[in-house]
C-alpha cells in the first residue's frame, strides 16, 4: 500500500465494517471532513485490528485521540462476530492496538442513519415525494452484503439513532412465485430471513431458485453478473426477471418495516448495491409493491422515499457521532 505523508497532529479515526470490506478515514477532531479515505477488503486480514493497523501504517505521522468504529451486528456487546463477516471482534483488543485510546462502537445501520441527517437535496433522488412529518420517525435501510436497517429521529439537540436487526425477520411471500422460493430457500438455510433474499448474496439465491423453478441452466454466480446481466440492452431473461422480483420483495419488506415502525419522517435507502441498477429500480415495481397495503394504502403514499447518492455513508456517520458524544 502506497505511503502517504501528512503533517503531524491528532486525529480521529473512524472506521466502517461490513460483511465484505472495511473502511477507515480521518478527521480533525471538531470537524466533519474525511481524509485520508481507504476500502480495504476484510479477506486480506485475519481481525479487525490488523485491517486498523495496516490502514495506519500507510500515514506517516499520525497520532489517533479517540476512535469511533461503526460495524455490521451487535456492538452493545464486548466481544461480537458480524454476521456476514468471518471476523470475531474483540473490543478490549481493537482498543489495545490503537495504544488503549478510547474506541466508540456504532451499529453500521445506526451510522447509515446518522448520516442521512447530513444529506442535502443534491444528494438524494426522490422515489416517493409524499409528505414527511418532522416530528416523526425515519426509517433506513439498505441492501449490501446484508439487509441493514436503523431508525432514526430527532432530539432536542441532535439525532438519535434506533438500531435494529430487519434482515433476520422472516421472509413472507405474497405469492405463489414466492412461495416456491420459500421452499427451496428453507431447504438450503433453515429460516429464511428477508436478507436470504434481499442482498448481493440473496440476488443469487434468487437467481438460482428461479432457475431451479423454470428448469432453466444456471449461467450467473454472482451479484455483479446477475445485475449486470438483467440491466444491458439485450438482457438475459432470468436475470431480468430475478431483479424484478428483487425489486418488488424490497418495496414489500420495505412497506412492512414502515407499516410497523410508523416512520412518516421519510425513508432513506442507502445502498451501493442498489446505485448500481438505479434507473431499472425507479422504473421496478418497488413503488407500487412497497403501496400495496390493503386498506393502508393511502397511508403509504404519503412517506416520502429517497435514495441516497453520497459515498461512504458509514463514515460520515461515525464521524457524527464522534463529534456529538
Amino acid at each position: 500500500m502506497e505511503t502517504e505523508v501528512i503533517k503531524t497532529q491528532g486525529y480521529n479515526l473512524v472506521g466502517d465494517i461490513g460483511g465484505t470490506n472495511a473502511r477507515f478515514a480521518l478527521l480533525v477532531p471538531g470537524e466533519s471532513e474525511l481524509t485520508n479515505i481507504k476500502t480495504l477488503s476484510c479477506t486480506e486480514f485475519e481481525t479487525v485490528q490488523e485491517a486498523m493497523t495496516s490502514y495506519l501504517s500507510s500515514i506517516q505521522n499520525v497520532e489517533i485521540n479517540s476512535s469511533c468504529i461503526a460495524s455490521a451486528g451487535t456492538t452493545h456487546l464486548d466481544i461480537f462476530k458480524p454476521a456476514n463477516n468471518d471476523w470475531v471482534i474483540n473490543k478490549a483488543d481493537v482498543s489495545s492496538a490503537l495504544h488503549n485510546v478510547e474506541v466508540n462502537w456504532i451499529n453500521d445501520f445506526s451510522a447509515q442513519a446518522l448520516a442521512t441527517s447530513t444529506l442535502s437535496e443534491d444528494d438524494i433522488v426522490v422515489v416517493n415525494q409524499g409528505n414527511a412529518q418532522i416530528d416523526r420517525v425515519r426509517l433506513v435501510i439498505g441492501p449490501g452484503t446484508g439487509l441493514g436497517t436503523c431508525g432514526l429521529i430527532e432530539s432536542s439537540n441532535r439525532w438519535i439513532p434506533l438500531p435494529a436487526q430487519g434482515g433476520h425477520t422472516d421472509f413472507a411471500p405474497n405469492s405463489d412465485l414466492e412461495i416456491e422460493i420459500l421452499k427451496i430457500l428453507k431447504k438450503q438455510f433453515g429460516h429464511v430471513s428477508v436478507e436470504r433474499i434481499l442482498s448481493g448474496p440473496g440476488i443469487v439465491n434468487l437467481y438460482k431458485a428461479i432457475c431451479q423453478i423454470n428448469g432453466r441452466d444456471i449461467i450467473f454466480q454472482s451479484p455483479s453478473e446477475v445485475t449486470s446481466a438483467a440491466i444491458k440492452a439485450n438482457s438475459d431473461l432470468t436475470a431480468k426477471e430475478t431483479l424484478n422480483l428483487f425489486c418488488k420483495i424490497f418495496g414489500s419488506v420495505t412497506g412492512t418495516i414502515a407499516l410497523t415502525t410508523g416512520c412518516l419522517g421519510g425513508i432513506y435507502i442507502t445502498s451501493d448495491l442498489v446505485r448500481n441498477f438505479l434507473d431499472f429500480f425507479l422504473e421496478s415495481d418497488f413503488l407500487e409493491s412497497f403501496q400495496d397495503k390493503g386498506r393502508l394504502d393511502y397511508y403509504m403514499t404519503d412517506i416520502p422515499i429517497c435514495i441516497s447518492k453520497k459515498q461512504n455513508m458509514g463514515l460520515i456517520g461515525s464521524a457524527y457521532k464522534i463529534n456529538n458524544l
